[in-house]
């Protein structure tokens, strides 16, 4: 099967937050990635890994030509999104999902629960098709080898916050320099969100 995101964009299920239950953004992302690992059949912490990495698990994140923004609302997401140029890449939502390219400037990467949907349906697949989680993880950043090495590795030691002992990656090297600062990291935002989710 070909990459084609647009194909794969979430039907949405019914917003868990929509009993008028408001929750933090951090704790929205959290339930959305644990939701998706479960619906897509992902080690259990890889996509909430995933987030911590890509957007310190906030479901509003934003990333405006490599600029961080970490609104506290969706429509404060979307206002900064409508005023960026249209010539700046925007990485959006829980999973920092490219707004421009796979998004196709359209808002449902700011969802939380599309975003972990789409995503992990993504994983999945690419896990599926090559065998490796890794891999998979690989071909999600899509980056250069460097950067992609650097994702990876922050990915590993955030495993270890969200599932102590997992052997996911095990068939990857990482330097040991920074993974005990990305842990505690990892550790932090973790907690916070599930304070939130109580």
């Amino acid at each position: 099967m070909r990459d084609a995101p647009q194909e794969l964009v979430p039907v949405l299920v019914a917003d868990m937050r929509s009993e008028g239950v408001q929750v933090s953004p951090r704790a929205a992302c959290l339930l959305a990635t644990q939701r998706a690992e479960r619906v897509h059949g992902l080690p259990t912490g890889l996509l909430t890994a995933v987030a911590l990495a890509e957007s310190g698990l906030h479901a509003y994140a934003l990333s405006i030509a490599g600029r961080a923004h970490f609104p506290a609302t969706e429509e404060a997401a979307r206002q900064l999104v409508n005023n960026a140029p249209a010539s700046r890449s925007i990485m959006a939502g829980c999973v920092q999902v490219n707004a421009r390219v796979h998004a196709r400037n359209s808002h449902w990467p700011l969802n939380p629960d599309a975003s972990a949907d789409w995503a992990g349906g993504m994983m999945a697949r690419w896990a599926r098709e090559t065998g490796s989680w890794s891999i998979a993880l690989r071909r999600w950043h899509g980056g250069s080898p460097a950067s992609t090495q650097r994702l990876v590795c922050r990915v590993k030691a955030k495993m270890e916050v969200t599932s102590p002992g997992s052997d996911v990656f095990e068939d990857w090297s990482c330097a040991s320099g920074n993974a005990e600062r990305t842990r505690r990291n990892g550790a932090v935002h973790l907690a916070t969100a599930q304070r939130q989710t109580q």
